[in-house]
């Protein structure tokens, strides 16, 4: 069976990307339609996944729809808003077990796909727009969602610190949205966004399992068929890469960004912004690099801020690979701010300059290949592999990514370092010292 992703196109609106391959036995269907990150309509996009799950023309009940998807076998879907670099996602999900395996269920993935493409396509309507009662109700939990953000400081310190360093920026836009912009969510506001997002966006659907090529190409084409519109044109997203950014920022100050708020232990993070990103040659580098500086628990930020200076509660970084951001995330007790700052410092400056050992290299470069093998074994890295080699143009595959992680080395790793500059420094403290909220250095 081939086991290489194929691509076909359905119409002018739907691209079909296949994953034939026995190593899974369940049918993974993940489809996506995209838009540029914008501030006047994400709230709308985030809110509209949960709207399009409220129910279709043929299930006008939520629980009726689910019921459906359960008597397939217990086939499951779910939907969310998501962001990808600059890119605002509305991703559905199915899993649905291969037909083959099971004794007469016949049709069983045809009859999946019907109902997922009527999710999308074909929602429950009242007068022409979503229902007042379904859009109603999602605003309070979408509201709630959002301010239970506030809730988990670790979290909201992250997305405040990626709000800071990114004005301007759309990847600075918040994924959720904002809870000031729900009262303008109507039924007809937010069924418009919904035709104007079908109007401009393909829907990409990545399709991973046991099946038959052909047999999914022709299920597809049949049930997603059927709401196509021949006068589609897709609008591309432009984005800007990280290097361009990076070249623009090179004599941007570093800010600092004092937050104050109720809360017992201070949040120190850190934005830096890289040279490289995804669909750059020196990318696994950077990978390297932000596993050596704060992926794991023998990396330079855990070891030397927590465990020898015994200075936070715990201290990491992420990678925004699409973007070439890092974020370095630590809890800490309200004093310790400036020396934490300045030993966080430390290291990215130690990494310039090449101290970085052995172990921290080949521990690193061995954790970051068990995790790729990790989500080699999920049906949806695939797809999202997929999706980023679209994005960007730069085709990756978990086999790929971890023969290059294998070949970096300590020079590798040198030159990324050299090239990551510190934007803002943020940090969430409570209230008992006034400080400035923001202050440049």
């Amino acid at each position: 069976m081939n086991s290489t992703w194929i691509t076909d196109r359905i119409g002018k609106q739907v691209y079909l990307h296949i994953l034939a391959t026995e190593k899974y036995k369940m049918v993974s269907v993940f489809a996506q339609l995209e838009s540029e990150l914008l501030r006047d309509r994400a709230t709308k996009l985030a809110l509209l996944p949960q709207v399009l799950m409220r129910g279709t023309k043929r299930y006008p009940e939520t629980t009726a729809l689910i019921r459906a998807f359960d008597d397939l076998y217990g086939a499951a879907i779910g939907a969310r808003v998501n962001k990808h670099g600059d890119r605002q996602t509305v991703e559905f999900t199915m899993q649905v077990p291969h037909e083959g395996y099971l004794t007469s269920a016949e049709g069983l993935f045809a009859s999946a796909m019907q109902l997922f493409a009527e999710v999308i396509f074909d929602p429950k309507t009242e007068d022409g727009v979503f229902a007042k009662s379904d859009v109603d109700a999602e605003v309070v939990l979408h509201a709630q969602r959002i301010e239970n953000l506030v809730n988990d400081k670790i979290a909201y310190a992250g997305e405040r610190c990626v709000q800071e360093m990114c004005q301007g920026e759309p990847f600075g836009i918040a994924r959720l949205g904002y809870v000031e912009d729900l009262p303008a969510v109507t039924p007809t506001a937010l069924y418009t966004t919904y035709q104007e997002l079908l109007e401009s966006s393909a829907l990409h659907i990545y399709i991973v399992g046991p099946v038959d090529e052909q047999m999914v190409k022709e299920t597809c084409s049949r049930e997603f068929g059927r709401f196509m519109n021949d006068q589609f044109a897709e609008h591309l997203i432009t984005t800007v890469s990280s290097a361009d950014l990076s070249r623009q920022m090179s004599d941007k100050t570093e800010r600092v960004v004092i937050e104050e708020m109720e809360v017992s232990q201070g949040k120190l993070n850190v934005g830096l912004r890289a040279q490289s990103s995804y669909e750059k040659d020196d990318y696994p580098a950077l990978v390297v690099y932000n596993g050596i500086l704060g992926g794991f628990p023998h990396s330079k930020l855990f070891i030397n801020v927590r465990e020898k200076s015994s200075l936070a509660y715990y201290a990491s970084s992420r990678l925004e690979g699409l973007k070439g951001l890092l974020f370095i995330q630590s809890g800490i007790q309200m004093s310790n701010f400036e020396r934490a700052k300045d030993i966080i410092k430390q290291q990215l400056e130690d990494m310039r300059k090449g101290l970085i050992t052995d172990d921290e290299l080949n521990f690193t470069k061995k954790g970051l290949i068990n995790q790729y093998l990790q989500s080699d074994d999920q049906p949806f890295t695939g797809a999202v592999l997929q999706m980023y080699s679209r994005f960007t143009g730069r085709e990756r595959s978990v086999t790929q990514l971890i023969e290059d992680v294998r070949k970096v080395t300590k020079e590798d790793v040198v030159a990324v370092a050299q090239g990551i500059t510190s934007e803002l420094v943020y940090f969430l403290r409570d209230k008992e010292v006034s400080q400035d909220e923001s202050q440049d250095l």
